[in-house]
């Protein structure tokens, strides 16, 4: 009896390892070129060129800009665009995602990923990921806009608030 228990509970372990066993880097690489996770992230700096772009645009709406500032505007945008490619580039993002995978993901769950997108269903998805990125941050850049202006407010009072403070720490 003892015997037939020890063999149920090693049995019953090596299943819950077997199941639980982590994704291989080769698989877990497999996923981001099925996916085009590169180009993916590619189109996301297009994308994100273009809000920043459009942020400074609207900052700047009522107040145009004069051809020196706008020349000072554009280095600036491109400065800010080399620090986001430098920073986010596939490169220093893949090892990251390899890692947020391995430790998220089991291999019968990047096996089911790699399943799914070879099929017709998530090659369709695969192939509309880019326009779901781009009128995703669309929608988020038409959020930021009032956000924005509702945080600069904030700011505006809370400055006001502390000079009102300040200037009634100095009566004392």
């Amino acid at each position: 009896m003892r015997i037939l228990l020890s063999f149920m509970l090693a049995t019953a372990l090596m299943a819950g390892q077997a199941q639980a066993a982590k994704p291989t880097e080769a698989s877990i690489k497999e996923v981001f070129a099925l996916a085009n996770t590169q180009a993916l992230i590619t189109s996301v700096e297009g994308q994100v060129d273009g809000m920043t772009k459009n942020a400074m645009q609207q900052a700047l709406k009522d107040q145009p800009a004069t051809p020196q500032q706008q020349k000072a505007l554009d280095k600036f945008q491109a400065r800010m665009m080399a620090i986001f490619k430098e920073t986010m580039s596939w490169d220093k993002l893949e090892p990251m995602f390899v890692e947020i995978y391995s430790t998220t993901l089991t291999q019968e769950d990047v096996d089911g990923i790699i399943v799914f997108y070879k099929s017709p269903a998530g090659q369709s998805f695969i192939s509309k990921m880019p326009v779901i990125m781009q009128h995703s941050m669309g929608m988020m850049q038409k959020m930021m806009t009032p956000m924005q202006e509702k945080i600069m407010q904030a700011a505006k009072e809370f400055g006001e608030e502390m000079d009102k403070l300040d200037k009634l720490d100095k009566k004392k």
